[in-house]
């Protein structure tokens, strides 16, 4: 009886861990999904003091929460996610819209790509 006990607390602790991780990446990827969006607005709306504004926000905001996500996630795509994002705040200007509107499409592509990583699917558990 002990044994099935520790085997059912060491599942609910597994399934915890989980749910805990998946909510982490989804909270992050609305988050970061919506300042994306919001700097590609004003990209495109010649704003480009508030575009450097959410920019920086976003660098600040990926700081953070990329300290916890590397326990959770796979770096390399970390590393690719962390080395665009602090890009992103060079191409604030007049002469560099092509390139931010590029790399502003490749972090909401490369944060697409770890949301869908992290659902619960047959393809993504097994």
């Amino acid at each position: 009886m002990k044994q099935l006990w520790s085997a059912f607390i060491l599942v609910t602790i597994a399934i915890s861990i989980c749910i805990y991780e998946f909510i982490s990446v989804k909270n992050s990827y609305v988050d970061f999904t919506n300042i994306i969006d919001e700097t590609r607005i004003a990209i495109e709306n010649r704003d480009y003091e508030t575009a450097s504004k959410l920019s920086k926000e976003l660098k600040d905001s990926w700081d953070n929460q990329e300290k916890k996500l590397n326990y959770i996630l796979e770096h390399t795509s970390l590393d690719e996610l962390s080395k665009d994002i602090s890009e992103l705040t060079d191409y604030t200007n007049e002469e560099s819209r092509d390139d931010f509107l590029s790399v502003n499409d490749r972090i909401k592509r490369q944060f697409a790509s770890l949301y869908a990583s992290e659902l619960p699917y047959g393809e993504n558990i097994f």
